[in-house]
């Protein structure tokens, strides 16, 4: 659970700081709007947050020998 959050937080951050990737395009093919793109990037932003928290305490679960 700790290496995937880990990682998974780490990709969804990069991703939603770059704006490239397929979350950024619609159905179509064509780049979205400004304040479509917006929303994906605070998406993003925010599940790469909640996975490094999560990382946080699995590995202060799993470091401690709790």
């Amino acid at each position: 659970m700790f290496w995937l959050s880990l990682l998974g937080g780490i990709y969804f951050i990069i991703v939603g700081i770059s704006g490239k990737g397929r979350a950024y395009r619609s159905k179509m093919g064509t780049p979205l709007s400004g304040k479509e793109a917006k929303t994906v990037k605070i998406i993003y932003l925010s599940v790469g947050i909640v996975l490094l928290i999560i990382a946080v305490f699995s590995g202060i679960e799993i470091f401690s020998g709790v």
